[in-house]
């Protein structure tokens, strides 16, 4: 615990030290936005040297730091998810998800933890309504790969076969894409279109 507070000291030192040092007491973003990296940088490599040690607590309390600290970043969000399910804390890891998604509403990626939780553990029915709103906002492509695999795992064929031609629209060479879409397709007894 020694050690979590040292960091996290050490943490608003720096943040301190780049707001003092300029003369208007106006912080430099550009300026803290390179302070924070350094910090960041140092608290995963120490978290790696916990995790590799078994000190899982320690690992969680310093994810939750950097979910906290920066609440827009995915890797943060997940990677604390991720900690919490592997520590059977499932109910803290949805709540965390739920908090990614709550603070980050206008993005693609904001629902997309939370919809990967409900896809791996088949509740397929909670995926559509996180991640089709998230369609007109030109998501990532995993969205939209998830949205039509929960479709297809739902038997909304339809939907599937939607998605994943609105995935090869924006993406033509995508032969994974069209490689499902062929098979979708093929539920449905229709011919595979050509793209």
């Amino acid at each position: 615990m020694r050690r979590l507070i040292s960091l996290f000291l050490a943490c608003a030192l720096l943040v301190g030290v780049a707001v003092a040092g300029n003369s208007q007491n106006k912080p430099d973003p550009k300026r803290i936005d390179a302070i924070w990296g350094v910090v960041s940088s140092r608290i995963t490599h120490q978290s790696d040297v916990w995790f590799d040690s078994g000190d899982f607590s320690v690992c969680v309390n310093i994810l939750r730091f950097m979910a906290q600290a920066n609440p827009g970043d995915f890797n943060d969000a997940t990677n604390l998810g991720w900690m919490l399910e592997n520590t059977d804390q499932v109910d803290q890891a949805v709540a965390e998800y739920a908090r990614y998604q709550r603070e980050n509403p206008h993005t693609g990626k904001g629902p997309f933890p939370l919809a990967y939780f409900y896809f791996y553990h088949k509740a397929f029915a909670k995926v559509p309504p996180l991640l089709e709103p998230t369609l007109p906002l030109n998501p990532e492509s995993n969205n939209y790969r998830l949205l039509a695999h929960a479709y297809d795992r739902l038997g909304m064929l339809n939907d599937s076969v939607r998605v994943w031609q609105a995935l090869i629209a924006r993406h033509p060479e995508d032969l994974p894409a069209k490689k499902n879409l062929a098979q979708v397709q093929s539920k449905l007894g229709a011919a595979p279109t050509k793209k």
